[in-house]
């Protein structure tokens, strides 16, 4: 078999790999980053170098907090390298691929995401009928889970909340809210999906509702930025209505599903709260996660102190074994302000080298991940992210021209 052939096939199943298995998903990137560069040789691009130095922001950040942590005794952390191996191989990736390679990725990712949320949601309702009587402990905390089952429900909603739809599978809800809606945006703002009418609305309705149900923040507000770009794009009364109307429906649906009504009290009561920012001791979330920056020195915030050593400051402060859930306060307690301006130029890189809606829809949604969680700290955000990223710098960006009836066509 052909290199160049062998690597259409890889390449095509580098994203859908890294929702079914981490292992196949490296093996997969490292065959075709292989290929990619012993094709290449030293063909590359005129102005591949200074492209890739921008690129390579992000990973400039995380090497300052890799530095930091063995200035401060915590060893040299290999794996905060390693596991952003895409940061550094996917543009070269996306140099030797052909642009029938880059759409062809596109479409198997629509496909590959709206098979496997039928089959998540056709599973989660089948559950959902077979236990409607039934209580299910392990959603949520006991007494959350009581209260959320004190009411008679035709079906077992809590089959279909997030923790329960992937209850098969290792998957972060958020995460895979993002591929959601990043299938959307494809269906949406590009010409690559071209299918019977019904079966495009089908999809819509499918990854809406997706995102919906496994109740995801950032996922929710992503929706309210597509409808938003969607119908605001075109400066008209009757879209600017529509898309006030499609709002308020998507509110109001989201209010109505009993798991994502819970999620959203949760925050509510949260952020209300005149004790959340002074109790430290409960687990209450982001907010006490972000308030742990006001016990940082000045030099601290100004220099970083390195991702390990961030995590056991947090771990004192709060009790809790976890990163800051915001990629910007983790660069700037990990990297210092230095790490915080190179992830800054790394995010904002795709402004200068893809001046499409879709791009500007995408990053948009990224920021709104990003201040949420650490989207570039796990895999399945570091694939997706690389990904997209070496496309809009690297790739043909006549596959991100903007489809000037999708307004139309969906209204």
């Amino acid at each position: 078999m052909k290199p160049v052939i062998l690597f259409k096939y890889l390449f095509i199943l580098v994203l859908p790999s890294v929702l079914v298995s981490f292992a196949v998903n490296s093996i997969l990137f490292i065959s075709v980053s292989l290929i990619a560069l012993i094709q290449l040789g030293n063909k590359y691009p005129e102005n591949f170098s200074r492209k890739y130095i921008w690129f390579s922001t992000f990973v400039m950040s995380i090497l300052i907090s890799t530095c930091l942590d063995v200035y401060n005794g915590q060893g040299f952390q290999l794996r905060e390298i390693s596991k952003r191996l895409a940061f550094i191989l996917m543009p070269v990736v996306f140099v030797y691929s052909r642009k029938s390679h880059q759409a062809l990725a596109l479409k198997v990712l629509v496909y590959f995401l709206s098979t496997f949320s039928i089959i998540l949601l056709v599973a989660g309702f089948i559950r959902a009928w077979l236990n409607k009587g039934e209580v299910i402990y392990g959603n949520w905390d006991s007494k959350t889970t009581e209260e959320f089952y004190s009411q008679e429900m035709f079906l077992n909603w809590g089959e279909l909340s997030y923790k329960r739809l992937f209850v098969f599978i290792d998957m972060h809800p958020s995460y895979y809210a993002f591929f959601s809606a990043t299938v959307l945006l494809i269906l949406l703002f590009t010409n690559l999906v071209r299918i019977r009418k019904w079966r495009y609305y089908a999809l819509l309705v499918l990854h809406a509702a997706m995102i919906l149900l496994i109740s995801s923040k950032a996922g929710i507000i992503s929706l309210f930025i597509i409808t938003g770009g969607l119908f605001f794009r075109q400066k008209s009364f009757r879209n600017i209505a529509l898309g006030i109307l499609a709002m308020i429906l998507l509110g109001l649906i989201s209010i109505n599903i009993p798991s994502t009504r819970l999620r959203i009290e949760k925050v509510y009561n949260e952020i209300a709260s005149p004790s959340i920012i002074k109790d430290k001791g409960n687990n209450r979330g982001r907010l006490i996660l972000w308030n742990t920056i006001g016990d940082y020195s000045k030099l601290e915030l100004l220099t970083g102190i390195g991702t390990n050593t961030a995590r056991n400051r947090v771990m004192e402060l709060t009790g809790e074994d976890k990163n800051m859930h915001n990629q910007f306060l983790q660069a700037l307690v990990s990297s210092g302000i230095l790490g915080l301006i190179l992830l800054i130029c790394f995010i904002s890189l795709p402004f200068v080298y893809s001046r499409h809606f879709f791009t500007y829809l995408f990053v948009s949604i990224l920021c709104i991940y990003l201040s949420l969680e650490n989207m570039m700290d796990r895999i399945w955000g570091i694939m997706l992210i690389s990904f997209f990223y070496s496309l809009f710098i690297f790739g043909d960006q006549n596959l991100l021209k903007k489809r000037n009836n999708s307004t139309k066509r969906l209204v």
